[in-house]
């Protein structure tokens, strides 16, 4: 019997591909050889494996945003109770009551939103629709007297400016969400099982978003073992370093741009309530969605506005241009670095940058991600070209690159 086991064994490890270098060199050849020529089919499976965890991909980034308003309420709540002078509640606790919090005050905003905000905005375009016809009149004059003030050889007609508003028709908006989602169906059963997916991945998400938040230590407890398991420790603390460097810009760029668009657009609502200016709501809320997109959203604020006010109130075109530049100056030079100036994330021009090409390769999903993922890759890149630098002795100012 040992003499059988022992043949067993010799036999048994012949075969090791670890042992047999040989036999390790020709499996693997014919792994690579078929995966260069069945690399669709190959992308095709490996891509469908992994969108079968989308929601859990939503979630993260569901969780990183509210991650950012339950910590500070984590801070207040330890701040109540040591004030009152009270002893404070397990981490637990104070971790459940910050997440119920964090959830309650969205749950307020979208309440405060569809029931406030909402209606208005449902009257002003109801306002729009109904004096369509009066209000393309009005442009059409307006912008005549435009082009004539600055010698411009282009004559607008009603008809001109009603074609264009009748361009803006259900199929189009449906047509374009259907591209951002990344459908190419246009079938009614395709929009319907297409809204019903959605929803069920963002219901998992959000639930699966609370459990990430309510124990997120143990998660990064996990995560850093699968780190340490394949990296070894000092590849894990550098790892680990990068995502804390690209988590502070993705905080420090989301906290500042909801302040500034929420700043901006009381601001603007303001304005347009003091000066009478028409659609006022209409115009807040897209400053508000208009001062995510970096660079370009306040010209498109002033776009919007200048077009429903040159419509419904011509003669204080001009006076709403002014007091919006007024108004933009004032938030961008004093209210802008009292309130956020302190929360320096990622350039303007890298968030863009990172939407534009995560939102064309992977749809909405994208669009949420990009930001994200662009500080990650920027706090990687960066951190990888500074010790480089440094390592070769290479220093750069304003003036001048310059060597040791």
């Amino acid at each position: 019997m040992d003499e059988k086991n022992k043949k067993r064994k010799i036999n048994a490890s012949s075969l090791n591909p670890r042992k047999d270098k040989i036999l390790f060199y020709i499996i693997f050849a014919i792994i690579f050889s078929y995966i260069i020529y069945h690399l669709n089919n190959v992308f095709d499976v490996l891509g469908d494996f992994i969108s079968l965890a989308t929601p859990f991909y939503v979630a993260i980034v569901i969780a990183f945003i509210l991650n950012i308003p339950m910590r500070a309420f984590e801070r207040l709540i330890r701040k109540i109770f040591k004030k009152i002078k009270k002893p404070v509640p397990s981490k637990q606790t104070v971790r459940g009551m910050a997440i119920a919090a964090t959830l309650l005050s969205f749950l307020l905003i979208i309440i405060l939103f569809t029931s406030i905000i909402v209606p208005r905005i449902g009257s002003s375009f109801s306002m729009i629709f109904t004096n369509l016809d009066n209000y393309a009149k009005r442009l059409a004059n307006w912008l005549n007297r435009v082009c004539g003030t600055f010698n411009i050889k282009k004559t607008f007609t009603t008809a001109q400016i009603m074609n264009f508003f009748n361009s803006f028709d259900l199929g189009t908006v449906l047509s374009t969400l259907g591209n951002l989602s990344g459908s190419s169906s246009s079938s009614m059963s395709s929009t319907i099982n297409s809204i019903g997916s959605t929803a069920v991945t963002t219901v998992t998400a959000f639930f699966m978003s609370v459990y990430l938040l309510y124990s997120k230590e143990r998660h990064i407890i996990q995560l850093k073992k699968v780190l340490a398991y394949f990296f070894g420790a000092d590849h894990t603390n550098q790892i680990l370093d990068i995502i804390s460097e690209g988590t502070q810009y993705f905080n420090s760029f989301i906290t500042g741009q909801v302040l500034e668009a929420t700043v901006f657009m009381l601001e603007i609502l303001a304005m347009t309530k003091i000066f009478g200016f028409p659609f006022g709501e209409l115009i807040a809320s897209c400053a508000f969605i208009f001062s995510f997109i970096p660079m370009f959203g306040s010209f498109l604020t002033l776009a919007f506005g200048t077009i429903l006010v040159a419509a419904a109130k011509p003669r204080s075109v001009i006076l709403f241009i002014i007091m919006f530049v007024i108004t933009q100056q004032f938030e961008g030079n004093v209210v802008y670095p009292r309130i956020v100036g302190k929360k320096v994330g990622i350039s303007g021009l890298y968030v863009l940058l990172g939407i534009t090409f995560f939102g064309n390769l992977w749809g909405i999903f994208g669009v949420l991600a990009g930001v994200p993922i662009t500080a990650l890759l920027y706090a990687s890149l960066s951190r990888l070209i500074n010790i480089s630098l440094k390592s070769r002795g290479i220093h750069v100012d304003h003036d001048s690159v310059y060597k040791e």
